[in-house]
């Protein structure tokens, strides 16, 4: 493999910190940026809502392909926060797109299943099915897609519920309540397929190598709830399973609506990377080796 730049944007969050990890098991040269200043010696201050700031970062840094995986992600907080969610998601997403053409670079960006309304006589969905999102946090993402379309060189990639231990979320907080021994009510009519971080990081970084543009699937290849997924962690990490209470949708609230069924067909980037993504079953064991994350 020829050597490559790297910019991860965003690179404290979930999937941003597995791309720099494995962008530097690949030999490459790895600038990560942050919404504020971190320690990092490669860590680079940057808002993707600046468009200025964005075209003179990209151009200092002149990489081979950006990886934008900053957005606004909670679900709830987009339905209040309509003016921020649009901003990050769909007018950052372009800011970039606009910066990575300059340069020439490659740009791969992180969407998410939640442009889909999730029907289950619909799901799995595949790339050609039509969006129309339940939630404004699946609109804001699905104009980030349209966006970064101006670019020339761009791959969308859709993963859903994505999950790791190198930054906080759903499976680091279920495995934290679990080891405290705490009881905890999950939704259990909410199907996906999670997603393992460090394979969706891996696939960001091989549809460059590969010269794969265009929308991508990008998930894991079983279809559960999260109330399955829940079980399924503490039985494998040794807790008691029955601390896992199931809990409909309606009876639990949320502020936007959700997908009933969101799971999607990746069979198109497995096919293309000659892979699969691993299951959680699998995932799960990985992740028993790195748990606590430092």
């Amino acid at each position: 493999m020829n050597h490559m730049d790297v910019l991860v944007i965003g690179g404290s969050g979930l999937v941003g910190s597995n791309v720099v990890r494995a962008a530097d098991d690949r030999g490459a040269d790895v600038t990560a940026t942050y919404r504020t200043n971190e320690t990092a010696e490669t860590a680079v201050e940057l808002d993707v809502t600046d468009r200025d700031v964005t075209a003179a970062v990209l151009q200092r840094t002149s990489p081979d392909v950006v990886v934008n995986t900053a957005a606004f992600h909670a679900v709830d907080a987009c339905e209040e926060e309509r003016d921020r969610a649009w901003t990050v998601n769909a007018t950052g997403a372009r800011n970039v797109a606009r910066a990575a053409d300059a340069v020439d670079a490659h740009l791969v960006h992180v969407s998410t299943d939640y442009v889909f309304p999730g029907h289950p006589a619909e799901a799995p969905y595949d790339e050609d099915d039509p969006v129309s999102p339940l939630n404004y946090y699946g609109r804001t993402k699905y104009a980030g897609e349209q966006a970064v379309q101006i670019a020339d060189r761009w791959t969308v990639v859709r993963p859903s519920v994505v999950y790791g231990v190198s930054s906080g979320n759903f499976l680091t907080w279920a495995l934290g309540e679990l080891e405290a021994g705490n009881e905890l009510t999950i939704v259990d009519d909410q199907v996906s397929v999670p997603t393992y971080a460090p394979d969706l990081a891996q696939a960001c970084l091989e549809v460059f190598e590969k010269g794969l543009t265009g929308v991508f699937h990008a998930a894991g290849p079983d279809s559960m709830s999260r109330y399955e997924f829940t079980v399924g962690l503490a039985e494998t990490f040794g807790y008691d399973p029955d601390l896992v209470s199931p809990i409909s949708t309606e009876a639990f609230g949320q502020e936007a609506p959700r997908p009933t069924d969101s799971s999607l067909d990746s069979t198109r980037l497995y096919r293309a990377l000659d892979r699969e993504f691993r299951s959680p079953s699998r995932a799960f064991e990985s992740i028993r080796s790195e748990w606590p994350a430092e």
